[in-house]
């Protein structure tokens, strides 16, 4: 495995956190347009940002209350912890409104244009966590992924046009190829669950396509490569474009997986939480601010995309150490939110907590 050369360009927001124009609070989702624009689903501060490559804001919008304090809200253009987000080829901003059971979708200037959804175990409808990611595939359609829910359980992708009508599904509840959520083994790392506990599955989250494939056409018009992260299982999962599974990956080095992101060539980049080695008996519980490792200061894994095989690590001590790290919160409460840059593959942003840092990465 060779490591890449990683810069820490910049760093957005504040280590306490807030929801100042350029403020967060727990921002899980990220994604950028084909101008490198970066797109914010803030997802303590129920909104939505959209910021030059600069950090400046360009738009917000999300619910406040009476003081002008952002708020979770049901209306239109209103949010409840969204948490996964996408664009696409026309810079249209789609929004896994999470804990509302719904997607949202705006122009490129923050106009809605579309919503739909609700919670349930229908065609077009999503799970008690709700929709927790989002891509766009070769041909427009909408790919959600479908969290659990306490009334039946849709771990699936749903297949949605761009009218959000239900057209496909794939994917089941359990352990095999092409299901996903099934395991929840005891976790033996870290505190974000509490020592020795399982989580709730949660079920399929982040979920790319791989758009720049060659073999789309020499695979019988099966389509592109999908990609998703079987969080509960520990691994990613391939499908072709019909839903066929193709196989997973990533066993024994992701834990967690939650969000993705993939470049033009073929690199996928996956957040998700850390196993720490040496054994978390050797840290001092009371003493959180030292309870940084060298080496789980790399906490994106990237994979190539072509041989299922790990390429690299990203993260820098100096990232690391800005972040905010509170006893009771977890050993790495590092975050989910991830995205390459559409206009340049050597840039990437990652949240850590409540900031967002921009990386230069040479391969």
């Amino acid at each position: 495995m060779n490591q890449p050369q990683v810069e820490l360009l910049a760093t957005w927001g504040t280590s306490e956190g807030g929801n100042g124009d350029n403020e967060f609070r727990q921002p899980e989702a990220l994604a950028t347009d084909c101008a490198g624009n970066l797109v914010v689903a803030d997802t303590g501060n129920h909104r939505i940002l959209k910021l030059d490559s600069s950090g400046n804001l360009i738009w917000k919008v999300g619910g406040v209350d009476s003081a002008g304090e952002p708020w979770a809200g049901t209306a239109m253009g209103e949010f409840n912890s969204p948490r996964a987000i996408c664009t696409d080829s026309d810079s249209n901003v789609y929004v896994c409104d999470t804990l509302n059971c719904r997607v949202q979708k705006f122009d490129a200037d923050g106009n809605q244009l579309l919503i739909f959804g609700s919670q349930g175990v229908g065609y077009g409808q999503f799970g008690g966590e709700g929709p927790l990611g989002i891509t766009i595939d070769e041909n427009g359609y909408m790919l959600v992924s479908d969290s659990h829910t306490a009334i039946g359980g849709n771990h699936r992708v749903q297949k949605l046009d761009q009218d959000g009508q239900f057209e496909a599904q794939f994917g089941s509840h359990g352990t095999g190829l092409g299901q996903f959520g099934g395991a929840m083994p005891i976790r033996e790392y870290g505190l974000d669950f509490g020592p020795g506990i399982g989580p709730g599955p949660i079920g399929p989250t982040g979920i790319v396509v791989n758009h720049g494939a060659q073999h789309i056409s020499d695979r019988n018009n099966w389509g592109a490569d999908i990609f998703v992260a079987d969080c509960d299982n520990d691994r990613l999962v391939a499908f072709r474009g019909i839903g066929l599974c193709d196989g997973s990956f990533g066993e024994g080095i992701v834990f967690r997986p939650r969000q993705l992101s993939m470049d033009s060539e073929g690199r996928l980049y996956v957040s998700g939480v850390h196993k720490h080695e040496p054994p978390m008996e050797t840290y001092n519980l009371t003493d959180p601010l030292n309870w940084r490792v060298v080496g789980e200061s790399r906490w994106i894994w990237v994979f190539d995309v072509g041989s299922k095989q790990l390429i690299g690590q990203i993260g820098t001590i100096e990232a690391h150490d800005r972040m905010v790290h509170h006893y009771g919160a977890g050993l790495h409460r590092h975050g989910y939110g991830l995205t390459v840059s559409k206009a340049d593959d050597s840039i990437l942003y990652v949240q850590g907590e409540n900031l967002i840092f921009k990386y230069r990465v040479a391969w």
